[in-house]
């Protein structure tokens, strides 16, 4: 230990005889360049001196004039500091460094409250890299001598609940390279989850932040607020408890993977240190294709971080990745494994989504449980809900029985619709390469056909007309499907909040097809109208990547 801490405060002695280098003084803003609608302007100072005013979302970027010698020093150096001065506002911002090609980019996100000029001095380690890369410095990340360009903003316009990212504004003086700048990575393990159990028995007050992508944010619900698992879980919670004092707060966004949240950490947690953080990430990170053992390796720094920010006051736990529907639903068998073998190692319990969704079949779970190919739907939510629930009184030890749901209500009957296309296509609106047709038909006559070519530019949708719908409604929706496509194709119940059926719209699937046949078949679906649906409509979707053609006949609609 000695020895360790003898060539550390070497390192130490040789960082502080550099010399701090200025990378950027904002002399010249004009070499400054905004995209996606960010803007730049000159600003004042400190004492006098240069900056740039910034409102975002979108980016601004600028080359730096060094030459590779130059750049070699670099290396030495522990991070960089800079100077801000926010507009009041709860918006977060990010600078980043990259290379000369982006491919390799880092981000550091800082607060925009304070409007007086605040100093933050960030180490390496703390830039968070937007790709499944190392972090800055280690052996497979971008060393500093690689840094090229320096960046403010991201591809980044929405954030919690998938709520859009208001304008903000700031002004940035004086980034400079540090020659020390300790990382923020003081080690805690995490609360223990004992602790969260025992407030739940003895009915303590309790707030559980749940982190997540669109999946958490309850991205296809009609009434996210109030059907997504977290709200679910509190009020279950509430009810089995008797306790109005548990709160479940969603720190979502849609599209997020594990290296987001690593980079949102002090935005996510800027209100301080919740009882039990819930952590489900994994299905952008899969898209994007992101390995196990990469995705293994940074949630697991993830989860030091949030240790660490929360000085050791949370507990934390792990959800083992869910599966999707077609391909995902074996897909993601390996995260899910990644996420256990992590909770095993860390000692920390694990929520096994993912064996709960497997457990209910791969036709029933994407038949009854999923809104899409990622999303579940309001079911899904609830049945998480009451899992999770269950996972949580179980192992606190309480043994109140579970209270029953309340009774469902009960709605006037619907009207019935159908359309077999020898009348026409009244109502009907049929995009491009979408037509009526008499080519094929299920039993005579004609049929919607879809025809997705080699490259197409969109989706294909044809949507049928208006349906006027009151909450809690039962239907049978069915069709008649002939599907000769190589790729997806899908049929949705579109869900709008207003009656005149206008923007903004929400798809519930019905039936996905990832491959064609060679007869006609039969598909047919129970669908409940969710709460504050007034309107549906019945769409049916080729994806743009596929090719080929697909026919519907016989489409109906029927009350139950």
């Amino acid at each position: 230990m000695k020895h360790l801490l003898s060539i550390l405060t070497l390192l130490s002695v040789c960082c502080l005889a550099l010399d701090p280098i200025v990378i950027e003084d904002f002399s010249k803003p004009e070499l400054w360049k905004a995209a996606s609608k960010a803007k730049i302007e000159a600003a004042e100072g400190i004492e006098g001196g240069k900056a740039i005013a910034i409102t975002l979302p979108g980016t601004v970027f600028k080359g730096l004039p060094f030459d590779d010698a130059e750049l070699d020093a670099w290396n030495q150096y522990q991070g960089v500091s800079f100077q801000v001065k926010g507009d009041g506002s709860d918006a977060w911002a990010p600078i980043s460094f990259n290379n000369r090609y982006g491919s390799y980019s880092y981000v550091y996100f800082f607060p925009l409250k304070n409007t007086d000029w605040v100093k933050y001095t960030v180490a390496w380690a703390d830039f968070i890299p937007e790709n499944q890369i190392g972090l800055i410095g280690e052996p497979d990340g971008l060393p500093p001598c690689g840094i090229n360009n320096i960046r403010f903003g991201c591809r980044w316009n929405i954030w919690f609940d998938n709520a859009t990212i208001p304008a903000h504004s700031f002004t940035v003086t004086n980034v400079v390279l540090e020659p020390v700048a300790p990382a923020s990575r003081p080690a805690f393990k995490s609360a223990p989850f004992q602790g969260v159990l025992d407030k739940l028995k003895n009915r303590q007050p309790v707030t559980i932040q749940c982190q997540g992508d669109s999946i958490t944010a309850g991205t296809s619900l009609a009434d996210k607020v109030n059907e997504r698992y977290s709200i679910r879980t509190e009020l279950l919670l509430r009810q089995w408890l008797k306790t109005d004092s548990i709160t479940c707060i969603n720190r979502a966004v849609g599209g997020a993977r594990t290296n987001d949240g690593r980079a949102w950490l002090g935005r996510d947690f800027v209100a301080g240190a919740p009882d039990l953080v819930t952590i489900w990430y994994g299905y952008n990170d899969k898209s994007g294709g992101i390995t196990a053992e990469y995705y293994k390796k940074t949630m697991k720094d993830y989860i030091e971080r949030i240790c660490a920010f929360t000085q050791g006051k949370t507990a934390i736990l792990l959800f083992a990745t869910g599966p999707g529907t077609g391909a995902r639903f074996t897909m993601m068998d390996d995260f899910a494994q990644a996420m256990r073998e992590l909770a095993a190692e860390m000692e920390l319990p694990i929520f096994d989504v993912h064996k709960l969704f497997k457990g209910v079949g791969k036709a029933k779970f994407a038949a009854e449980y999923m809104a899409d190919t990622a999303h579940p739907n309001a079911a899904g939510h609830q049945l998480v809900a009451d899992k999770l629930a269950e996972f949580l009184v179980s192992a606190a030890g309480v043994a109140d029985p579970k209270p029953l749901p309340p009774p469902e209500p009960v709605a006037e009957p619907g009207k019935a619709f159908s359309w077999n296309f020898e009348e026409g296509t009244s109502g009907w609106i049929l995009e491009k390469q979408s037509e009526i047709t008499a080519e094929k038909a299920s039993k005579s006559g004609k049929s919607l056909k879809i025809t997705a070519l080699q490259e197409n530019k969109d989706h294909i949708r044809a949507w049928s007309p208006v349906i006027t719908v009151s909450e809690f409604q039962k239907y049978d929706i069915s069709a008649d499907i002939l599907s000769e496509l190589d790729g997806n194709f899908g049929i949705f119940v579109v869900e709008f909040p207003d009656a005149e059926a206008k923007m903004p719209y929400n798809p519930s699937l019905v039936r996905l097809f990832s491959k064609g046949g060679q007869a006609w078949q039969s598909y047919s679906k129970e669908y409940k109208v969710a709460k504050n649906v007034k309107a549906i409509k019945i769409l049916f979707w080729a994806f743009k990547t596929s090719k080929g053609q697909v026919f519907a006949d016989n489409i109906a609609i029927q009350p139950k």
